[in-house]
């Protein structure tokens, strides 16, 4: 039984225990038989010609199969590489051309994005193949597997947002020691309960709470899908105790006609990141439902648990994403490399062994981001004389306006206390005279709100150079497949209404 082998090891300590529950297909599965199933599946992929290092490309929601496939691939020391549903069809075959997986798994609800020239020398499943092998009453290998903590366990590409996707290595070492951050902070023991309404195609739909909970050998519940009235239901029939959304799911489901009918007694904390979760939909969770969000801040090339806030500091350092996590070392540096001062903003940079190696196949980004250790994330931060951190923002979103450095969450902070107003993004553009600008896009639920009424509180309350030349009144904000503000989208939306004047 080796180490990293945490479904194993449940499987002997507490073999009947349910440890993962599909609210889609209404099975369970014990920690047993989860075990038993990942070891048909190995035998499986022996046949197939699997060897380790090969990898596993995977088109489908999130599933009990998928946790499944996880722990065959980890045995193997295959790299498992789960594949964004939501992309095109040319953007997935550049995913595939840049991992080359020995073999490609897909649901057929997406078969028409698989390009047949690119994939006819790959092996292909469907998760329901995939099920018939592992469900199959075939012989069980004795094969000792070791699994090595240096051996690459996912390949995870990120969003692109910024350019074009890149593999980010995450390895059996940076899961261990994430699990431990992220058990510490939360106090995590086999009695804890959580709901994954997460994808798959990103670290947190693995490294939040699914990992550290097969590491606690706790329960994990499965929704493929989000749907806000339907996750408010289950985390509460299920007396769920932990809980993972991103600050738009949130307001999503308090918005909904359960949300104030729900018992959520048993719910111990909800986490939250991704982009800033408001104090506005943090005191609303506190005050309709005595549940507590705690804000925290992770990166796909690290952790993803890197900093976390405790809920009793939510009120006294709004927009905080707290302090950092155990076995990590954290800093802020300027744009020669040295250390800044209290409250003074620089790069955040992580080292620790939840650092990822690098990535895939690209060794000039790798050198570019991790020098001598340390993870230059490109987010811009300070830290206040308690030591709290405060993000402002993309190191590559902060533009120059007139000679000033502006930072668009600043503002966007700003915008969102004027009483009404939902939520606003900050982006910049070419500007003729000043170098670059601010455009403001803000959602209300006041309809009464004017441009102007915001132009009047920003005179009141930011100083006059980072106000935005632009701003506009939107019915809602384009957002990514994970739940993130659609950066690129909103930039189209401003071209468009600018090309027309």
């Amino acid at each position: 039984m080796d180490t990293f082998d945490w479904i194993a090891k449940w499987a002997d300590y507490t073999p009947d225990k349910t440890a993962l529950t599909s609210y889609d297909s209404n099975e369970n599965y014990s920690y047993a038989s989860l075990d038993n199933y990942a070891n048909r599946l190995t035998d499986k992929f022996i046949t197939l010609g699997l060897e380790e290092g090969d990898r596993i490309a995977v088109l489908a929601q999130h599933s009990l199969e998928y946790i499944v496939l996880f722990a065959a691939c980890q045995r193997m020391g295959v790299i498992l590489v789960p594949l964004n549903y939501r992309l095109s069809q040319k953007e997935i075959t550049k995913l595939i051309v840049d991992c080359i997986p020995k073999l490609l798994i897909y649901h057929p609800d997406y078969k028409e994005k698989i390009d047949p020239e690119e994939v006819h020398n790959i092996k292909t499943l469907t998760p329901e193949l995939v099920k018939y092998h592992y469900k199959n009453p075939t012989p069980v290998s004795n094969k000792k597997y070791i699994i090595k903590e240096d051996n690459p366990l996912f390949i995870f590409y990120t969003s692109g947002t910024t350019g074009s996707p890149q593999g980010v290595i995450y390895t059996n070492k940076m899961m261990f020691w994430n699990s431990l951050n992220t058990s510490m902070q939360l106090g995590i023991t086999f009695k804890d309960s959580t709901l994954n309404i997460l994808p798959p195609y990103h670290t947190s739909g693995w490294n939040i709470f699914i990992t550290p909970l097969l590491h606690k050998g706790a329960h994990i519940g499965m929704l493929n899908k989000f749907d806000a009235e339907k996750a408010l239901c289950l985390l509460a029939l299920n007396e769920t105790s932990l809980f993972m959304a991103l600050p738009t799911m949130l307001l999503m489901m308090q918005q909904t006609k359960v949300f104030k009918e729900v018992d959520l007694s048993n719910l111990r904390y909800i986490i939250s990141g991704g982009e800033e979760v408001s104090q506005e939909i943090i005191n609303y969770w506190y005050e309709e439902k005595k549940v507590y969000i705690r804000p925290g801040y992770g990166l796909t090339e690290a952790g993803p648990s890197i900093t976390s806030l405790h809920h009793e500091m939510a009120k006294l350092k709004p927009n905080s994403i707290g302090k950092s996590n155990f076995y990590l070392n954290i800093k802020i540096v300027n744009h020669i490399g040295k250390a800044v001062k209290t409250n003074e903003i620089g790069e955040l940079c992580i080292k620790g062994e939840v650092v990822s190696p690098g990535y895939w196949n690209n060794s000039v980004k790798t050198k570019n981001k991790i020098k001598n250790g340390w993870l230059h994330t490109g987010d811009m931060a300070f830290k206040d004389q308690e030591g709290y951190l405060f993000l402002k923002g993309r190191k590559d979103d902060m533009y120059i306006s007139g000679g000033e450095n502006i930072y668009p969450q600043e503002i966007q902070t700003v915008i969102e206390q004027f009483n009404g107003i939902d939520k606003a993004i900050v982006l910049s553009t070419k500007d003729e005279k000043w170098g670059r600008c601010g455009i403001a896009f803000v959602t209300t639920s006041d309809k009464s709100i004017a441009i102007e009424d915001i132009r009047t509180f920003l005179d009141k309350n930011l100083v006059g150079f980072k106000h935005p030349k632009y701003i506009f009144l939107m019915d809602k904000i384009p957002i990514t497949g994970l739940g993130k503000v659609s950066r690129k989208r909103l930039m189209i939306y401003f071209n468009s209404l600018k090309s027309k004047k």
